[in-house]
């Protein structure tokens, strides 16, 4: 299995960038990616769905703290022609 790992941070007007950053194959980094995820942007989107539909909550306030967040859930075959580094350690992040 091989996940792409892409980092999320706060783009123009508000909008949510996604940015491609590496791949790995290692199960445990993408459960620590995605449990962080969870716990943190995963959880804010969780608690304040209502609110960031209606334009009550922005999603700029999660980002006021933290800068990026990462997610590892796209699965893919191969990565041939992506020209992604293979991240072998969480730090590399």
């Amino acid at each position: 299995m091989i996940s792409i790992v892409s980092k999320i941070e706060l783009g123009v007007n508000n909008t949510l960038l996604l940015t491609d950053v590496g791949y790995t194959t290692d199960v445990n980094i993408i459960s620590d990616i995605n449990q962080s995820y969870d716990n943190t942007l995963g959880i804010f989107i969780a608690q304040n769905r209502t609110k960031l539909e209606s334009g009550e909550t922005l999603i700029s306030s999660f980002f006021v703290d933290v800068d990026y967040v990462n997610e590892a859930r796209i699965q893919v075959d191969t990565i041939e022609g992506l020209g992604l580094i293979e991240i072998i350690n969480i730090n590399q992040l």
